[in-house]
């Protein structure tokens, strides 16, 4: 049975923490977006043509990409981040690199009367 409930609370941890991940990348994606509009900041595609990167969708489908990108810790390069955006592309790859550091704190028992007491 207390295989069975740790089972639960692990998938519940991990439910909870790729919510927080899709939270942090979706929030991100809308400041982005929002500097674009009010021209505080922008994203710049290296491959793309200005008359593609005008286009609204573009805005949506440019912050989303460089958000998860950047969240995630891979940075190709294709999309760089100007003005104001630099700042906060800062901020979220600072959130990228500590957030796995405190998923895995959340799996390691420290005491074992504090991991009978959730029993």
């Amino acid at each position: 049975m207390m295989e069975y409930v740790h089972k639960r609370k692990s998938l519940y941890k991990m439910m909870v923490f790729i919510i927080l991940y899709m939270n942090v990348l979706l929030t991100f994606a809308v400041i982005y977006i929002l500097l674009d509009v009010t021209d505080l900041g922008y994203l710049k595609d290296h491959y793309a043509s200005n008359a593609h990167q005008e286009q609204p969708l573009d805005y949506l489908t440019r912050s989303l990409y460089f958000s998860t990108i950047t969240l995630l810790s891979v940075g190709y390069g294709d999309v760089t981040p100007f003005g104001l955006a630099r700042a906060f592309a800062m901020i979220e790859a600072i959130i990228g690199y500590l957030l796995p550091a405190v998923i895995v704190i959340q799996f390691i028992p420290f005491n074992k009367s504090e991991n009978m007491r959730d029993y």
